[in-house]
């Protein structure tokens, strides 16, 4: 490609000298090569092309709801907020279960279980109850100890009878698993749902004073 200087010369136009430096500056200044202006027509191009493209793309948006989209978005989020809170509960459930099976199952050095319940009521009542009170916010800051402890005594401090079946509480057991029908004179029977429900006012009144827990567990 030929430059200015060669294209004045071929037409026969003398530059002096003294104002070939200023000829090139003003040139520089003001015009740019072929080179430099088929760059610039491929950038337009490329920008064009781009702008075509984007305006294809909004083409094919032009039917969509953006509401209905944004509430299907919002529906999706909290579903998946849910299903996440979902199975956080159920892995704290889990973690607390174990928990209390762990507790309520451990065994001394002798291998004997450290709380033999009294029947199978109590000791579901009791899993129930502890598990309860684990997840609860007064929990925070005691021991699985310290919260059994509290549930099985009374105000006074002392153990409450018809909870556990062991040797120093036999009285106990038996005054909680056995009662007798006075109106009839019957021979007494094993405590269960059953006999709760054939039992009189009075009989559950007494037993509702003498074992709160037991008869909250068997009235339900």
């Amino acid at each position: 490609m030929q430059n200015y200087e060669a294209i004045l010369s071929e037409l026969e136009i003398e530059i002096p000298e003294d104002k070939k430096a200023d000829l090139k500056k003003k040139m520089e200044e003001n015009y740019r090569t072929k080179s430099d202006y088929d760059k610039v027509v491929t950038k337009r191009d490329e920008y064009k092309n781009s702008l075509d493209d984007v305006q294809k793309e909004l083409e094919g948006f032009k039917d969509v709801n953006v509401e209905e989209l944004q509430t299907k978005v919002t529906t999706l989020t909290t579903q998946l907020n849910e299903e996440k809170a979902g199975r956080a509960a159920d892995a704290r459930k889990a973690e607390v279960e174990k928990q209390v099976n762990d507790f309520l199952t451990a065994t001394d050095e002798k291998g004997a279980k450290k709380y033999e319940f009294l029947n199978d009521i109590t000791a579901d009542y009791y899993r129930a109850a502890l598990a309860k009170a684990l997840d609860a916010d007064s929990a925070k800051g005691k021991s699985i100890s310290d919260i059994f402890a509290e549930m099985i005594t009374d105000k006074d401090g002392k153990q409450k009878a018809g909870i556990f079946a062991d040797a120093g509480a036999e009285k106990a057991k038996n005054n909680a698993a056995k009662f007798t029908q006075p109106t009839t004179g019957g021979k007494g029977g094993e405590l269960t749902k059953e006999t709760f429900r054939k039992m009189n006012l009075d009989e559950r009144l007494k037993l509702r004073e003498e074992d709160p827990e037991l008869y909250e567990a068997l009235s339900k």
